[in-house]
């Protein structure tokens, strides 16, 4: 790291965004787009082009319409196509019997006839290639901020950065911290917030994808816990088990054998492939989540997006897909106010969304607990599909703002 003792070079912008992941990468592109002076800090190394970050998992989540209608207005989506699974729907099972069925392009209001299954990175590498367009748009690689100065009355943050070769001090109207759920800027910032293991047991397992696979996501509720089979990317298919500590550990603390009579017992008609391609628990993915809740979304002019607002489990399939619906939403609040609006807007959207991801985190924790039993029960447990696709109700007409706003671009700054 450069001397700390050193002088720091100090650098203006109207928006520094922290956190290059998809969610800050969208912001910052969204708002560079608008002609803003943005700063990006990520303290991780620049990743090599093509690929993921250095010693980074190749994570995979599947993004529903309403969040790549979202991509579509930046220009990205034919492009993550090529390299994602196609989901064209999905089917919910209670107790081991089909309880509903449901296609993306029948659905009223869908504006992607699909969802899809994608790698984190590949979206990561397709916002930087943008970003990149843009001249007035600054990318700090191994930055680590170490103090956070809040503006308070209109005032600009100052946050003092480190990196291998220099000390900065850059002052912003706006910071956006989208560094996760171990938020560096949140905690600067003062802002408390809980963050929470699940007790619950998360593993996936992939294999290749079956012959005549349809690609339809299949959920299966029921003594077992959790268990759904889907894409995974274009790479094949993945089955992922959610349940309690307890029930996993009769199965996880035994012979790989155990857990392909389990899957097998939940999905009969793909028992041989599984015995065929589960073979070690090497092949075996186990995953902690964690739950973020925050006292506030932002605070004078220190905006939180997506997991270091509300970090949340992956039952569901949420957690990036209402991270970059955020990301669109705030961005275009944060647009408005330097363009002297007021940023009452920004509380206003906390108070219509907090209560939707809070709830949302509720439901995911009982999935992560020991199931109930009964078919009702179990319905209790599944999410609406409508809301997955399209986003919750509340906030659709600021997600539709959000979307046109995204698709506008001065092209004054490309480089």
């Amino acid at each position: 790291m450069a001397d700390e003792s050193a002088t720091a070079v100090r650098t203006t912008a109207d928006a520094c965004v922290v956190g290059a992941g998809p969610v800050g990468l969208l912001a910052a592109l969204a708002l560079g787009r608008q002609g803003w002076q943005v700063t990006l800090l990520e303290r991780r190394p620049e990743p090599a082009p093509g690929g993921p970050p250095p010693g980074a998992p190749a994570v995979v989540n599947i993004v529903q319409p309403v969040t790549l209608h979202l991509l579509n207005q930046l220009g990205l989506l034919d492009r993550l196509t090529e390299g994602a699974g196609i989901i064209p729907g999905a089917e919910i099972y209670f107790g081991g019997h089909l309880a509903a069925r449901y296609r993306y392009d029948e659905l009223d209001g869908s504006p992607v006839p699909h969802a899809l299954s994608i790698r984190s990175f590949d979206l990561v590498r397709l916002l930087l290639a943008e970003l990149a367009e843009l001249s007035n748009v600054t990318v700090v690689w191994e930055a680590e901020t170490q103090a956070l100065t809040r503006g308070r009355d209109g005032a600009r943050s100052t946050l003092t950065v480190v990196t291998p070769e220099q000390r900065l001090a850059v002052d912003a109207r706006f910071v956006l911290a989208a560094d996760g759920r171990s938020s560096t800027i949140r905690e600067l910032a003062g802002i408390p917030a809980e963050v929470v293991p699940s007790t619950g047991s998360y593993l996936d397992v992939v294999v290749p994808s079956p012959p005549g696979w349809d690609g339809v996501a299949r959920a299966h509720f029921g003594a077992h816990g959790y268990l759904l089979e889907t894409r995974r990317a274009e790479e094949g298919l993945v089955l992922v088990w959610i349940t309690d500590s307890a029930t996993a550990a009769q199965v996880t603390d035994g012979p790989i054998e155990l857990l392909v009579e389990t899957l097998s017992g939940v999905v009969p008609r793909l028992a041989d492939w599984i015995a065929e391609h589960v073979k070690d628990w090497d092949q075996v993915r186990r995953v902690q989540h964690h739950f973020v809740r925050t006292k506030t979304w932002n605070l004078d002019n220190v905006v939180l997006v997506g997991d270091s607002a509300h970090g949340m489990h992956a039952f569901g399939g949420q957690g990036l897909n209402t991270s970059l619906q955020d990301a669109a939403c705030l961005t275009e609040m944060v647009d408005s106010a330097l363009r002297g609006d007021t940023a009452t807007g920004i509380e206003r959207y906390e108070a219509l969304r907090r209560p939707f991801i809070e709830a949302f985190q509720s439901l995911q924790v009982s999935n992560t607990q020991e199931p109930p039993a009964g078919a009702a029960a179990e319905e209790e447990r599944a999410p609406e599909f409508e809301v997955l696709a399209l986003g919750q109700p509340a906030i659709r007409p600021l997600i539709a703002d959000a979307a046109a706003f995204l698709a506008e671009d001065n092209g004054q700054h490309r480089r």
